[in-house]
């Protein structure tokens, strides 16, 4: 766990929030195409939605920023508001961290790729535009959220980000 807490400034906010039309532009409209091709396949999007949140609670567990404005995975989980309801007296246990995390990891993997047939079906087209829209997310999160927290040594997200960074 790293031991300075990174004050997140009001400009640090709007950036987060800047990066979050690409994901809420494709997390919408997933769900809208989805739901064209049966309201199953909406509600299973959705499903898999919450089931990362759960995770994503795991990794919140002796977090700096727990309860507070937190990016958490990639900015668009719920985990940081979660990981009081679900774990209010847990303390952090690294195995417990790493599973969650990989699990967490696993499952924004097959949140990403659920979709992809349909969006195919739908028409090719959307394909690359899905795709550019995730990819865009990442990129605006990454670049202005990760390499501030105080929490991207530990952080999966984070470590990939100074990976990259450092390249």
């Amino acid at each position: 766990m790293e031991r300075m807490t990174y004050e997140w400034t009001r400009s640090d906010k709007w950036l987060y929030a800047l990066s979050m039309i690409p994901f809420l532009v494709v997390f919408v409209g997933t769900i809208i195409l989805l739901a064209s091709h049966g309201v199953y396949l909406a509600v299973i999007f959705v499903a898999l939605y919450l089931i990362t949140n759960v995770f994503q609670a795991g990794c919140c567990v002796g977090c700096p920023y727990r309860g507070r404005y937190c990016p958490a995975l990639c900015g668009v989980y719920l985990g940081n508001a979660l990981s009081g309801v679900l774990y209010p007296k847990r303390v952090f246990d690294e195995r417990f961290f790493q599973r969650n995390a990989v699990a967490g990891e696993t499952m924004v993997v097959i949140l990403i790729v659920f979709p992809i047939y349909w969006v195919f079906r739908t028409n090719w087209y959307l394909v690359p535009l899905y795709l550019l829209l995730v990819l865009s997310h990442f990129a605006l999160f990454m670049s202005t959220q990760c390499g501030k927290c105080s929490y991207n040594t530990t952080c999966p997200g984070g470590k990939a980000w100074l990976r990259c960074r450092g390249r």
